[in-house]
Formats: structure tokens, sequence, C-alpha cells
């Protein structure tokens, strides 16, 4: 029986281990079916999926993403911001200058962000898990290579799905006050007791795990995070390589 949307965002885990256990492609094909549904900027739908099968080649991302577990067991998809398809579609110079300008870049982000999400939320609905994977841009070249990208494209997203092999504690999310905000944005200053009150649930959540229990606050979290950017420092460089933003040649 499928859980509503309410349901299935309240009991949301990040998965990183499934069983052998395979998705049907009908199940499979479903998923992405529904999600199509979700909102497109200017229904332009500028996103791709790649479905790996190939272990090799689920290898390397496994490399990659610095995850053993991407080159196991699941359905491995990358989530491609695509205005290649549009470009053919709509030849001309004009035409191509208007789908790699900043605009149209972003919305193909905004397109496969949204498709993203879509389809974690309909496998979840489901009874599979998901984790999705923002490390694949760990090396954004490698992946553009091992993919065979053509320009006009950029990969945005790792999504790996399947059925969980465990099911891990619920993290929690920062409270209301830190992130609704009226009529004008509020500093964190004015919200200190819901951070206070939110790095004490984060510390307690982090002791209190069956594995990898830790000491951890949202300061230290927030400086660990910072570490993958490190990793992207030629991303916009990349970005620009694949045909992007010529507005910045103006």
């Amino acid at each position: 029986m499928s859980l509503s949307v309410t349901e299935t965002l309240n009991a949301y885990r990040t998965q990183r281990a499934f069983t052998t256990q395979p998705v049907t492609d009908d199940s499979f094909h479903q998923i992405i079916a529904t999600a199509q549904q979700m909102p497109t900027s200017q229904y332009l739908q500028a996103y791709s999926l790649i479905e790996i099968t190939k272990p090799e080649i689920r290898a390397k991302l496994a490399e990659i993403i610095t995850m053993p577990t991407v080159s196991e067991n699941g359905r491995l998809l990358v989530v491609v911001a695509d205005q290649h398809r549009n470009a053919s579609l709509a030849p001309g110079t004009a035409a191509k200058r208007a789908l790699t300008e900043f605009d149209r870049f972003a919305g193909s982000i905004e397109d496969a962000t949204l498709m993203t999400a879509a389809m974690v939320m309909v496998a979840e609905s489901q009874g599979l898990g998901s984790v999705v994977l923002g490390s694949i841009n760990n090396d954004t070249q490698a992946v553009i290579d091992l993919l065979h990208l053509p320009t006009l494209t950029l990969p945005v997203f790792g999504l790996q799905l399947g059925y969980p092999e465990v099911r891990p504690e619920k993290k929690p999310r920062l409270a209301l006050p830190a992130i609704l905000f009226k009529d004008q944005y509020q500093e964190p200053t004015s919200y200190q007791r819901a951070l206070t009150e939110f790095d004490q649930q984060l510390h307690a959540y982090y002791q209190g795990r069956t594995s990898h229990a830790r000491d951890e606050s949202l300061a230290h979290m927030t400086n660990e995070a910072l570490g993958s950017a490190a990793k992207r420092h030629r991303f916009l460089q990349i970005v620009r390589r694949q045909g992007f933003l010529p507005e910045l040649d103006d």
C-alpha cells in the first residue's frame, strides 16, 4: 500500500545500504513516469536520466562519490541538467544563446532537482529506500567523460533506489522559527533559541545512533560540509566548458 505524501516525508531516512531484492522494471518506470508530473520551468523538461547498469561504470562512480555501496545493490541513476535536447529542437544562434545563458541554465538545474525530489517521494511511498548523491560532483569532469555527456548537459545528482537493508534513526530538522519568516529575512540572532535547541537534538541524535555514534554539533557539521567545496573549485570552469554561461564573455 502506498503512503501519502505527508506520511512519506515524515518517515524519510537516507538509505545507504540496500538488499539484493531487485526493483522491477515496472516499479522503476512507474516511479520515473509519476515523478515526471512535477513542475518544470517553462515546460522545457530540461533534464535527462541515465541508468547505470554496467558494473565497471558503477564502480568508477562509487570511487568518485566515495561510497562503496553505490557499486552494489539497487538501481542507480545519474540525473543530468539537459539543454542539449532543447537546443536540437530549436536550432539557431539566438535559441542556443537563450538556452545556455544563466536563466535557462538555472532552469535546467531546477528541473533536475525537482525531478530528483519527486522520484525520492514516489519511491519512498512505495516502500523503497533512496539516497541522493550530490557527491557525484566531487569530480564533475570525470563523470562527464565517463557518461559521454555532450555540451549543454551537466550531472547534478546521483540517485540510488532499492529495498532498505536497515532502517536508520530519523535525523532531526531545524524548527520552523529558523526557516519560516514573515515579510522579510530574519537574522539568526533573532531565533538563537531555536538553533540552540536544534543543536541539542542533533547532539543527542548522534550520541544515540546504533552505528557511528559520536559527539557532534551544528557548527562542526557546517564547517565539515565546506570540505566538499574544495573538491569542486573548478565547477564553474566545467560549466562553461559544457557551453553554459556565454554572457560571462560579454
